[in-house]
């Protein structure tokens, strides 16, 4: 049997012990965990022939070029548009990824910021926190009866209906494959996403960032919501466009919004991305954007929290190893 070296990056401190217990059974001449992302330690990940990395650390073709001996990617996530996937094909190099860890997880979030801006539990919070001890401005909406639409219907938002359904919601789902009886059984409907986005109450998002889904929501089609809507999202930033949910607020189209994610996540709080030379005007645009949501009393943000629960990232860990046992082996 070969051996490999396998390096694992961009690892968090809730994840460390997990990985230092389930590499044990690995067989590798040397594993290294690093908290710092790939392309922050060219030098250090060459070395490795087996990397595993989460959404942070970007694997295009400039990185690529510099990794010759890299043979496997196990990244700890479901979504991979942080690896440019046809160039690994290309090169040989195989990549895996964790595509059921948090079908529950994730949808269970996704119904918590639903719930915390319909009921302005945030606002309602701060308030107390401030030292007042009233609800005046602080009345919310009833979920029970209204329509969420959930654009996406896969494991997650398979879910995501499943507790919709709960709160006696009724659902509209948007689907590039509708199965008719998957909504049937889970007593919900199909329709396109500009029916969806006119008919719902509240609309969230369960989707890859893939082409086709790059601001899927965006400044022409937000319009369509309902004057007071919901919009949650804990798919991939890029899915909407920052600017259409600032624009959609201020005209309050939307009554609020549950944000877990972000463009360009990654550098939303870097000064150096603004001081360093080359900064596009669209990078620009969406880290104003961030900061313009984020401040905002309209709208619930957390910091790519969704999937974080310790179930989830032992099976996230669990997974992974598996998935370079599997190419060792």
């Amino acid at each position: 049997m070969v051996e490999h070296k396998i390096g694992f990056f961009g690892v968090k401190s809730w994840e460390r012990k997990i990985i230092e217990t389930e590499i044990a059974n690995l067989d590798a001449t040397g594993v290294g965990i690093f908290t710092e992302e790939v392309q922050d330690k060219i030098e250090l990940a060459k070395k490795y022939e087996v990397i595993s990395v989460f959404i942070y650390s970007k694997l295009d073709k400039t990185v690529l070029d510099q990794l010759p001996n890299l043979k496997m990617v196990a990244t700890r996530s479901t979504g991979m548009d942080h690896i440019d996937v046809k160039e690994c094909a290309a090169r040989g190099i195989e990549v895996k990824n964790v595509p059921t860890y948090g079908q529950n997880t994730v949808a269970e979030y996704a119904i918590a910021l639903l719930l915390a801006v319909a009921k302005k539990i945030v606002p309602a919070h701060q308030s107390v926190e401030n030292g007042e001890f009233s609800p005046e401005g602080l009345t919310g909406i009833d979920l029970y009866g209204k329509t969420l639409g959930v654009i996406g219907v896969g494991k997650i938002g398979q879910n995501v209906v499943r507790m919709a359904r709960g709160l006696g919601m009724k659902v509209i789902g948007v689907e590039r494959s509708p199965d008719f009886k998957l909504a049937k059984k889970l007593k919900f409907k199909y329709a396109d996403l500009e029916t969806c986005l006119k008919e719902s109450d509240a609309i969230t998002l369960h989707v890859p960032a893939i082409a086709e889904t790059v601001h899927l929501i965006n400044r022409q089609n937000i319009k369509l919501l309902k004057p007071g809507s919901i919009l949650i999202n804990t798919s991939r930033g890029a899915v909407v466009e920052s600017e259409a949910i600032a624009w959609a607020l201020n005209q309050k189209i939307l009554a609020g919004a549950g944000l877990d994610v972000a463009e360009k996540e990654n550098e939303v709080e870097s000064i150096s991305m603004i001081m360093n030379p080359g900064p596009s005007h669209e990078d620009l645009r969406q880290v104003l954007s961030y900061h313009l949501l984020r401040d905002r009393d309209d709208v619930v943000f957390t910091p790519h929290n969704a999937f974080n629960t310790q179930e989830a990232i032992g099976r996230i860990i669990k997974t992974t190893i598996k998935n370079i046992n599997d190419f060792i082996k």
